[in-house]
């Protein structure tokens, strides 16, 4: 049997990243805690309540009133903080942010991960952004750190300074079939020789006309939507995705991927579509 959340990813620094993910959207804390509710009782574990979506006060309450043990349900949040200059702003704009998290998710224990949303203007304000988290994780506020929209040259500022205790575990980013498939292929290898997982965020938005018909082509040999084949194709590129939608019908579609497997041609036909 399949366990809840479905299969995990194990990340660089030994955390278990279930492959699947609810991000929520911009709305209410009452449709965020719906919303959450729903994810729950369709089987996901794994959640990235962003700042940007104005909810995590709604999605903590959720997780809370689940019944669900916390060390059972992933939590990623996330901070804003790539308007501050220099090492200095930079750093206590994501101070607060952290504290800001803590806050708001009102969960027991630390967070599961915190992510920037995106990096800071130059290197020495990615550098702050980064001792922001550190300091977070040493307060034991967080086990996990990540990144979103990072280059690979952005990723190497991190991973360059030898002070720094942690690495970006994951790295989200706008990925699906037939969205600038060579550039993708270039970042996958990139992230994946700096031990980063990708975590694409808007696996099913960045799909055009061409990519949905090949995947709807695709997917009739397995009877599973067009949307299905797009999740998977992400899952066998070796990334992991995080997905939004308010229904739960669609929720269980986007857990039930693990019953058949693309074929070499299959993938091969979905990375060569554009648009």
């Amino acid at each position: 049997a399949l366990e809840v959340g479905g299969p995990c990813a194990t990340l660089s620094d030994g955390t278990r990243f279930p492959l699947v993910s609810f991000g929520l959207q911009v709305y209410d804390d009452e449709r965020a805690r719906k919303y959450t509710r729903l994810a729950l009782e369709a089987g996901f574990r794994n959640f990235f309540a962003s700042v940007l979506a104005g909810n995590q006060r709604g999605f903590g309450r959720a997780v809370r009133e689940s019944g669900i043990p916390r060390d059972e349900i992933f939590v990623c949040g996330s901070v804003l903080s790539n308007r501050a200059r220099g090492f200095d702003a930079a750093f206590r704009a994501t101070a607060r942010g952290c504290d800001a998290n803590v806050e708001a998710l009102g969960l027991d224990g630390p967070l599961d991960m915190i992510m920037l949303d995106y990096p800071g203007p130059d290197a020495e304000s990615i550098l702050g952004q980064w001792a922001a988290f550190e300091g977070m994780r040493a307060a034991g506020d967080v086990r996990s750190l990540a990144v979103s929209n990072f280059s690979p040259q952005q990723l190497d500022v991190v991973l360059g300074e030898q002070s720094f205790a942690a690495r970006p575990t994951v790295n989200q980013l706008p990925f699906g079939v037939g969205y600038k498939p060579r550039l993708y292929e270039t970042l996958l290898a990139e992230n994946a020789k700096r031990g980063v997982l990708v975590q694409a965020w808007s696996p099913l938005r960045v799909v055009g006309d061409a990519a949905k018909a090949a995947c709807a082509d695709v997917g009739r040999k397995y009877a599973k939507s067009p949307q299905q084949v797009a999740l998977k194709y992400v899952l066998q590129k070796g990334a992991a995705f995080t997905t939004q939608t308010t229904s739960k019908a669609h929720f269980a579609d986007d857990l039930a991927l693990f019953d058949f497997d693309l074929t070499p041609d299959e993938m091969a036909r979905l990375a060569s579509v554009e648009g």
